[in-house]
C-alpha cells in the first residue's frame, strides 16, 4: 500500500515492525511492504530511534522495543534449548576449549603469515590437534577443506604425511607453496629480482575483468600491479608458484580493501602511496626467503612433501582406511561468500577470466546465500529432510521470511538445506578414509538465519552420527556476535567425531 503524509507513514511502518515482531526488518524490507520511499521509511525510523520506540539491531535491521529479544516469540527455539536437547538425545554435554582458534595469531607466524586467510584456525590449535593424537611418524593426516594449508603445514613439521583437497585456485597455490619447504631461499630472491627488473620495463598491461577494479586500486598502483603481474614467469614450477604467491599476497596491502574477514572498502591510499606494489613484492620475496632459511634447521623432523588437490571435497577420493587424523573447518552455514572474498585474487592470478567464471565456481561450492538460484531449485522441498532437527529448522526459516515480506532472498531455507546436503558426502567420504579409531576434528559455527536459529556444531556433530561416527566431544571455542542482531550470541566450536573400530 502507498502511503501519504508523514503521520500515515509512520504508523504503517509501526504496523510493519509489529507484524514481523522480533524477527525486525531492514529499510528496504519495509518500503517494500509499504510500496514506498526507502528514504521515506528512514527518516520515519530515525526518529522512531530517537524515541526510543524502536531499536537498530545490526546490519540495519530494525524492531520495535517491545521485541528487543528474540526469546520474546512464543516459536522462537534458542542455543540453551537445543544445547539441553542434544545432552538429551546424544548423551552429551558440551565442554570448552580455552586455546587459540582463529587464523588471526597465524598471521605473525613464519610461512602461515605468507597467505592471510583469514577463515583460518590457528597453527597452534592444528599443533596442539596432532600432539594431542600421538601419532606415529609417517601416519596420514587429512584436510578436506585445506584453505591455505594450515593443517597441511603444521602436519608436515610434525613428521607426518600431510594431505588435502580444496576448491579455491589461490589457496591450493598458497597451500602447496608453503608446504614447499626445500625451497631454495636464494633461489627465490634471485627470482623476485629478475621480475623486478622485468617489471620496471615493461608498460603497463591489460586490468583484470572485474568492474570495480579502477575503485580497488590507485591510478599508479594498478600500473605497477599490471607490470609485476605480466613480468611473472609461467606457472608450474615450485619457484614460479612461490613467485605468483609472494605476488598475490600484496594485491590486498595494495589497494583500497580489507578482508576483515568480508571483503571490504576501508583503506585511503593516497595516489603517492609511500610503499610501492613493486617495494612490498620484494619485502614480500626476502620475508618467504627468510622463513624458508628458519625452517632449514627443522629438516631431520619434516614428514614427505605434503599433497594438496585442487578438487572438491564431495568427491575427495581419498583412499579406504589410509588415514589416521581429519582436521578441518568447513565454511559455516551461510557464512562467508568464499568466491566473492577472494574474487580479486582469483582475477589477478588468471584463475578466474569473468563473471560466468566465478558464478560457476560459486555454484561449485558448499552452499552459501550467494549461491545462484538455479543450486538452490532442488533443495526447495524440505518434506523429505531426515535429521528430525533439521526438519523443524527448515520450515520455520521459511515461514519468517513469509512473515518478513521480503528478505534478502525468498529461498534461504533451501540454502540452508542444501548446506548440510553438501556436508553429508564429505562426512561419509572422512568416515571412509579414516582407519578404524580414527577421529575427524572439525571446527564450525552456529548461524542465526532470518530470526531462525541454527545450531551449526550439533547438526553436523547428529548428521555425523547417522553417518556411523561415534561423537567424542563438542568443545565450545569462542562466542561470536550474530551479523543480523549484535545482542545475539552465536559460538564457534570443535567437533571431535570417531570412526568406531568395529565399524563398516
Amino acid at each position: 500500500m502507498a502511503t501519504s503524509d508523514g503521520s500515515d507513514l509512520t504508523g504503517a511502518v509501526r504496523y510493519v515492525l509489529g507484524e514481523t515482531g522480533a524477527i525486525g526488518a531492514t529499510v528496504r524490507q519495509i518500503a517494500s511492504r509499504l510500496d514506498d520511499r526507502p528514504d521515506r521509511v528512514a527518516e520515519v525510523l530515525d526518529t522512531l530511534r530517537s524515541r526510543g520506540d524502536v531499536l537498530r539491531m545490526g546490519r540495519g535491521l530494525f524492531v520495535l522495543r517491545d521485541f528487543e529479544r528474540l526469546s520474546e516469540r512464543d516459536d522462537f527455539v534458542d542455543p540453551a534449548a537445543f544445547v539441553e536437547r542434544f545432552e538429551r538425545e546424544n548423551g552429551l554435554a558440551l565442554g570448552r576449549y580455552a586455546g587459540p582458534i582463529t587464523f588471526r595469531s597465524n598471521e605473525a607466524i613464519p610461512v602461515h603469515r605468507w597467505w592471510p586467510y583469514v577463515q583460518g584456525y590457528s597453527a597452534e590449535f592444528v599443533a596442539g590437534v596432532l600432539a594431542a593424537a600421538d601419532l606415529r611418524r609417517g601416519a596420514t593426516v587429512l584436510d578436506p577443506f585445506a584453505g591455505s594449508g594450515t593443517t597441511l603445514v603444521e602436519g608436515r613439521r610434525a613428521g607426518i604425511r600431510a594431505i588435502g583437497t580444496e576448491l579455491l585456485a589461490p589457496a591450493v597455490l598458497a597451500a602447496r607453496v608453503k608446504t614447499n619447504f626445500e625451497l631454495d631461499p636464494r633461489a627465490l630472491v634471485r627470482g623476485a629480482d629478475r621480475v623486478l627488473k622485468r617489471a620496471e620495463r615493461r608498460s603497463a598491461g591489460a586490468l583484470p575483468f572485474l568492474r570495480e577494479t579502477r575503485r580497488q586500486f590507485a591510478p599508479k598502483a594498478l600500473r605497477d600491479l599490471t607490470r609485476l603481474r605480466d613480468a611473472l614467469p609461467s606457472e608450474g614450477g615450485p619457484l614460479s608458484d612461490a613467485l605468483r604467491l609472494a605476488f598475490g599476497r600484496i594485491l590486498i596491502p595494495s589497494s583500497r580493501l580489507h578482508r576483515s574477514p568480508c571483503l571490504g572498502y576501508g583503506k585511503r591510499i593516497p595516489s603517492g602511496d609511500p610503499v610501492t606494489p613493486f617495494e612490498r613484492f620484494g619485502a614480500a620475496a626476502h620475508e618467504m626467503a627468510a622463513d624458508l632459511e628458519g625452517l632449514s634447521a627443522e629438516r631431520s623432523h619434516w614428514g614427505p612433501p605434503a599433497e594438496v588437490t585442487l578438487r572438491d571435497a564431495r568427491n575427495g577420493g581419498w583412499s579406504p582406511r589410509s588415514v589416521e587424523l581429519a582436521i578441518t573447518s568447513p565454511p559455516y552455514v551461510n557464512g562467508m561468500d568464499y568466491v566473492m572474498n577472494y574474487k580479486v585474487d582469483l582475477a589477478w592470478l588468471g584463475y578466474a577470466h569473468s563473471y560466468a567464471d566465478l558464478a560457476a565456481l560459486r555454484g561449485a561450492q558448499v552452499a552459501c546465500d550467494n549461491l545462484p538460484r538455479r543450486e538452490t531449485a532442488p533443495y526447495l522441498d524440505t518434506s523429505r529432510v531426515a535429521e528430525p532437527w533439521l526438519a523443524e529448522i527448515l520450515p520455520r526459516i521459511r515461514e519468517n521470511l513469509a512473515r518478513k515480506g521480503t528478505y534478502r532472498r525468498d529461498d534461504m531455507h533451501a540454502v540452508v538445506h542444501r548446506y548440510f546436503s553438501d556436508l553429508s558426502p564429505v562426512l561419509d567420504g572422512v568416515f571412509r578414509a579414516l582407519v578404524p579409531g580414527g577421529r575427524f576434528v572439525v571446527v564450525v559455527g552456529d548461524s542465526l538465519l532470518a530470526g531462525a536459529y541454527v545450531p551449526g556444531d550439533l547438526l553436523l556433530a547428529r548428521l555425523g552420527a547417522s553417518l556411523g561416527f561415534r561423537i567424542v566431544s563438542v568443545e565450545v571455542a569462542r562466542r561470536r556476535r550474530s551479523g543480523q542482531r549484535r545482542s545475539f550470541e552465536l559460538r564457534e566450536s570443535i567437533v571431535t567425531l570417531e570412526r568406531p573400530k568395529a565399524a563398516r
